[in-house]
């Protein structure tokens, strides 16, 4: 699976604070591998500080998830 941009909401805030949705099939190992939310730094102005509240591995096992971004470079990582 990948990162669906079609799938990222942006709630609110401001770039550093900003809050975003996102669901999707994939499970947190996938979420948190390198550059997984790269897209999202050009789509959405994902910015280091922003949160991501993920429900991942949809529909067969749907958890909730909760992500901080870091941004660097042009590519975007996450951590819990």
């Amino acid at each position: 699976m990948a990162y669906d941009g079609k799938q990222m909401r942006l709630m609110g805030g401001v770039p550093g604070q900003q809050l975003f949705l996102y669901g999707g099939a994939d499970g947190a190992a996938e979420m948190t591998a390198a550059g997984y939310f790269t897209p999202a730094v050009e789509d959405y102005n994902l910015s280091t500080g922003d949160l991501i509240l993920c429900v991942g591995g949809k529909p067969a096992a749907p958890k909730p998830l909760v992500y901080a971004a870091k941004v660097a470079d042009g590519a975007a990582s996450v951590s819990a």
